[in-house]
Formats: structure tokens, C-alpha cells, sequence
């Protein structure tokens, strides 16, 4: 497996810097200026940089599975998805981005910072890659947890009336009753703090967890990696790909944090948030129309052992439920096994 060579990566630098004297000698000339010399400008500069395309392909992660022009495709979808749910907007510096929960502007990842990032993660995805982990996705982790719900929640419902809304064997589903989920106990542990990411342990005093303030100054966005699975495997049906086992089923959440802290096979993986699990299932409908986690059929109750509430002490999770026409949380005893959930894991970017 490749490293990352040293006289690669101070050659690019070298180059980039060079690209950037180009720049500003192009636009510092008057316009009248000699038409011979932007011409000479120029030529030299497109040298620089297709030399320093080159170099960065040179650079790429050794990976089949997610190449760099999918990654491409795959961000520009994610920043399309973003933008039709409405959680984007044009911030004051004119980027795209978001107004977080202590109303600061956190500005949308670039494609670049995204990249830079995974090569400096190489190792860990050049291992992780090939055990599946191609979903890129990109989520607004630091707008309020009740516009991530209401955004999905819209556009289930506008795919249902457009008749459009399929289950994971692309039949057209059929919803019972009317919408009832409240968000407002989210939205109020959110508030207060009684919702809190990363614990280290399902305990009030001593989860070792942080809430979404604390954690706006290095995570205002998640840039995740998952195993592109709209249902997660049943009992018996999980695959073992590249020496990892996929997770499976009748554990209790406390066991998967556990896999996640302690087997080799998980190494650098976390579980989702409530948040990142919304983004997924956004981009899955625009993707193919079809729900994820259909509990009611052939999919399995998403356990979100990275989103806990530390009063009462429960563990989220989602899945999509037909009775109450829409997606479904719901917070799980840490310590009880779940015959009908499965934890989804990812590989943290940013």
C-alpha cells in the first residue's frame, strides 16, 4: 500500500504556491498591458496546472472502490440535496452554508478541505474503503436538531403525494393514519443539554459525551463515509467484507459502543447521530424515491449509538414507520437487546 512521498507532497506545495504568483501577476497587470506577455502568462500557468493535476492524481488514494472523480460527483450531489431540503443558505461572506444553534456562520466544507482531509487519513481509509465505506455524506450537524427532522419529514411527504414514495423493493408504499411524531422532546433535550454525541459510556455522570455546542467549534458539519445500506442485514445475512463483519443483530446498544472501543475490526469507525442518519435518509429518497430502515418490511429499527440521552439515559434510534406516515425515533435502554435493530457505523472525515 502506497505512502505518501515526500518529494511528492513539497513538489505540490511548490506548485501550488506557483500557480498562486501566476494568479496575482495576472490580475495586478493593467489591462492595457503587453497582449505578448498575458499570452506568456498564461501558457506558463496552464503548464503549472495540468503539472499539478497530475501530481494530485498521483496523490490519490490507492482505492477501486471510491476514486476521486466519484467523490466529486458524490459531494455535489450532497450539496444539491442540501440545498432542495432548504438547509443551506447564502451565508454573509456569500458562501453556502449554515446559521448553527449559537447563531454563528459555519460555511459549507469545500471539495478541496474534504480531500486534503482523506489524505491525511490515508491509511485508515485505504483499509476502510475496501470494507465498503463509499457513501460519502455531508451533514449540517450544527442546525437545530428540529430543522434536520422537519426537512426529512417534508420531503417524505412531498415524495408520498407525488406518488413516488417506494420501499427498499421499489414497490409504492402505502402509509396508515396521520402524521403524529413530536419533536419536541428532541428539540427541548437539545436545549437543555440532555442530548449529548460521542459518549464513551450510557452513563448520566460520567458519559464523557459532549452536546452540540460544545462540540460547534470542530464539528459545526460531519463529513461521514457509511456502508451504503438503506436496509441493514437480518440475522445471519450480514457479510464480512474485506476481514470486517458487518455489525449484527440482538445486541444491546452498550455492546456496539463496546465493538466500536475494543475490536480491531472497527477501528477509526463511530456510530451515527440522529443528525447524520436524517442526512442519509434525505439523500437516499432524492436518490431513488425509497425510505430507509423500513421497519414494517424487510429493513431493521437503525440503532444511533452516538446519540444519547443522558435523562433518562436512553440511546436513539430511527426507522421508518408506515402507521405514523413518517420516519420514527425513538430512545432505547443502552442496556437492552434488540432483536429488530441494528447499529449502522461510519467513517469519520471531518
Amino acid at each position: 500500500m502506497p505512502q505518501l512521498c515526500p518529494e511528492l507532497t513539497t513538489k505540490l506545495a511548490s506548485l501550488k504556491q506557483l500557480k498562486q504568483q501566476f494568479d496575482l501577476e495576472l490580475s495586478s497587470l493593467p489591462q492595457t498591458g503587453k497582449t505578448e506577455d498575458l499570452t506568456l502568462i498564461r501558457e506558463a500557468k496552464n503548464k503549472v496546472e495540468q503539472t499539478l493535476q497530475e501530481l494530485q492524481n498521483k496523490l490519490w488514494l490507492n482505492t477501486l472502490e471510491l476514486t476521486r472523480e466519484n467523490l466529486k460527483a458524490q459531494y455535489e450531489f450532497q450539496k444539491d440535496v442540501l440545498i432542495k431540503s432548504g438547509l443551506l443558505k447564502t451565508l454573509s461572506t456569500g458562501e453556502l452554508g449554515i446559521e448553527a444553534i449559537d447563531k454563528q456562520e459555519y460555511p459549507l466544507p469545500t471539495l478541496e478541505q474534504i480531500e486534503k482531509i482523506m489524505l491525511e487519513k490515508r491509511k485508515l481509509l485505504e483499509t476502510k474503503i475496501p470494507q465498503g465505506f463509499v457513501k460519502l455524506i455531508i451533514v449540517p450537524f450544527g442546525l437545530p436538531i428540529g430543522s434536520l427532522m422537519e426537512a426529512y419529514d417534508n420531503a417524505l411527504m412531498e415524495c408520498y403525494q407525488q406518488a413516488k414514495l417506494l420501499d427498499a423493493q421499489n414497490q409504492p408504499l402505502k402509509l396508515y393514519g396521520e402524521p403524529t411524531f413530536d419533536y419536541a422532546g428532541y428539540v427541548k433535550a437539545e436545549a437543555t443539554g440532555d442530548l449529548v454525541y460521542f459518549p464513551k459510556k450510557y452513563s448520566y455522570a460520567n458519559h464523557q459525551g459532549k452536546t452540540k455546542k460544545q462540540l460547534l467549534a470542530t464539528q459545526a458539519w460531519q463529513v461521514l463515509l457509511l456502508e451504503d445500506l438503506p436496509c441493514l442485514p437480518d440475522e445471519g445475512k450480514g457479510k464480512t467484507i474485506a476481514g470486517r463483519e458487518q455489525p449484527g443483530v440482538y445486541q444491546k446498544p452498550s455492546e456496539y459502543l463496546k465493538q466500536l472501543q475494543t475490536d480491531p475490526q472497527y477501528k477509526g469507525e463511530q456510530g451515527l447521530t440522529l443528525e447524520s442518519w436524517l442526512v442519509y435518509g434525505l439523500s437516499h429518497l432524492d436518490q431513488t424515491n425509497q425510505v430507509i430502515d423500513e421497519y414494517q418490511n424487510s429493513g431493521k429499527f437503525c440503532l444511533l449509538v452516538s446519540s444519547y440521552f443522558k435523562q433518562p439515559g436512553n440511546v436513539s434510534g430511527a426507522d421508518f414507520y408506515h402507521n405514523l406516515a413518517r420516519f420514527y425515533s425513538v430512545r432505547s435502554d443502552p442496556d437492552d437487546p434488540f432483536s429488530y435493530g441494528v447499529a449502522r457505523f461510519a467513517v469519520s472525515i471531518l
